[in-house]
């Protein structure tokens, strides 16, 4: 199965603020589950926002990578309590480009999605402003749940020195006072795991 480029994701978000001890609970509910839907990850992460000379946009922009390895850029709207994500699965190679302000590759690309692009970077002047790099906490519970938490934020501007370092930040100890917890209602399975479940349920009929 070749990469996915294109994937949409849509799902409600409740954010709420959580003390340091239904933090440190909920991480051990979920060490000590034995169900195999409901378990726990933990993702080094790094974004970079980018801001368009619109007014009111209609979309966010911003790079997301996990593990230092996925890149995506993400497509974010958030309507009537419902967050559409779009997620374009790019190289650090184009992410340098669109950085470099080289916007050719989109316009050029056979997949139409990525097209769209090209007039966002150019017409709307998409240029990044702030990243920020944490530790998420991914607590899924169920193929359509879960709850995430990001700890040892760092947030600086974005300056020259660029977005692809090999330093990590060096991350902030957990703040007891700012913990926030979102938990996400998936409204469709991502094509990942649809994946594996279809795969899942060819072993089971064999």
């Amino acid at each position: 199965m070749g990469k996915i480029l294109v994937e949409k994701i849509s799902y409600t978000e409740v954010t709420k603020n959580i003390t340091q001890a239904e933090y440190n609970k909920t991480q051990e509910e979920y060490i000590l589950s034995k169900s195999p839907e409901k378990y726990m990850i933990s993702l080094p992460i790094r974004v970079l926002m980018f801001q368009s000379v619109e007014e009111n946009p209609q979309f966010t922009y911003y790079f997301y990578e996990e593990n230092r390895d996925e890149l995506y850029l993400i497509q974010r709207q958030r309507k009537y309590g419902v967050v559409d994500k779009t997620k374009f699965s790019i190289t650090k190679e184009q992410g340098q480009k669109i950085l470099d302000g080289d916007y050719q590759f989109l316009l050029e690309s056979d997949n139409p999605s990525f097209n769209s692009l090209y007039f966002q970077f150019t017409v709307n002047q998409l240029r990044p402003t702030y990243k920020k790099e944490c530790i998420r906490k991914i607590f899924h519970q169920n193929r359509f749940l879960d709850e995430i938490v990001d700890i040892s934020i760092v947030r600086t501007p974005y300056s020259e020195e660029g977005f692809f370092t090999d330093q990590p930040a060096k991350l902030k100890a957990v703040n007891s006072n700012s913990l926030r917890r979102n938990t996400r209602q998936y409204l469709n399975l991502s094509k990942p795991m649809e994946s594996l479940l279809n795969f899942q349920s060819s072993l089971m009929t064999q």
